[in-house]
Parts: C-alpha cells; structure tokens; sequence
C-alpha cells in the first residue's frame, strides 16, 4: 500500500485541481468551483485512506480524473436544476394565467414582468447574459469585472430563489 502526504499532495496538485474544474464546469456554474474543489479532495482523501490509489499512474493524473469527473457531475446535477426550474415557472405561469394558451407576446409580458421585480444592478447583468453575451462581454458592456460579473449572476439567482413564487426550497429535487 502507497503511503501520501494529503497536505502535500493537495499543495503539488491545487493548481491542476483549479485548472481543470475551471475548464470542465460550465461558465454559468463557476460559483460552484469551491464546493467541486471540495468535493475533488474529500473524495481523493477518502479514496488514499482506503487503498483506492494503486501507483499505476501519476497522482496528478489520478486526481486530474476525480476533478475531470466531480466537475461533470456538478454540470450535470446544474443542468437538471436548470431544467426543474424552468418547468416549474412554465407551470406556476399556466396556473396563474389560467388554461388558455397565451399568445408569445403575452408569455414574454409575463417573463418581462418577472424579470421586472429584480433589483436593475443584477437585472441589466442577467438580460446580457440571457442575451447570449460572453462572461468577458458583459464585463466590458458595464464596465466591470469578469468576477464581478459572475458575483452578480450568482446573486441573481439566490434573489430569484427567495423572491419569485415557490421560495427558495422550490428548485432542490425531492
């Protein structure tokens, strides 16, 4: 059995760890890199303790695969929020309009509406970024940074959990 250094291994590898998350995860998802960090260097721990690191390759190459790996899965778990989200304000949408089908200028009334209740400083950063723009292109629109960009957008979101209809348990599966 190899014996490691954990400390060790987490200062030779942090970079490479950061560096592949920050490749692997989705732009939209960046506020989630610490937690996937976290979660790259409990599992590596957990895994050491337990034998599971054999020496047939590098370590750096082993937890490349776990960063590689968590990363994906934290896109996958996001998108799925992403998508229960959006059915649940398609839902609440055709409960509060009633049964009728609405035309496409009424639906985008109700999202302008919606969109409307959010607070300008998080609203103008959102309606770039639904737009399409790039986290460097909103940056430069409104003068700011990039992290300041991706700040804004996490804050969005947390607002929107609190402040639309459901509340914020509204969106974690059950």
């Amino acid at each position: 059995m190899l014996e490691f250094d954990f400390e060790t291994v987490v200062k030779e590898t942090k970079y490479l760890v950061l560096k592949t998350v920050g490749d692997t995860l989705i732009d939209r998802f960046d506020d989630a890199t610490e937690d996937v960090v976290q979660e790259v260097y409990f599992r590596a721990f957990k895994s050491l303790e337990k034998g599971g690191f054999d020496g047939r390759s590098k370590i750096s190459t082993w937890i490349y695969t776990i960063a590689r790996n968590e990363s994906l899965r934290m896109n996958e778990k996001r998108l799925k929020e992403e998508e229960k989200a959006k059915r649940y304000l398609v839902k609440n949408k055709v409960q509060l309009s009633g049964v009728r089908e609405e035309s496409r200028w009424e639906k985008e009334e109700w999202i302008e509406s919606m969109l409307g209740q959010i607070p300008e400083v998080y609203r103008q950063t959102l309606r770039l970024y639904l737009a399409g723009n790039t986290m460097e292109e909103i940056a430069k629109e409104l003068e700011i940074q990039q992290g300041t960009v991706k700040s804004r957008l996490f804050r969005t979101k947390e607002w929107i959990r609190k402040h639309i209809p459901g509340g914020k348990n509204e969106f974690q599966e059950s």
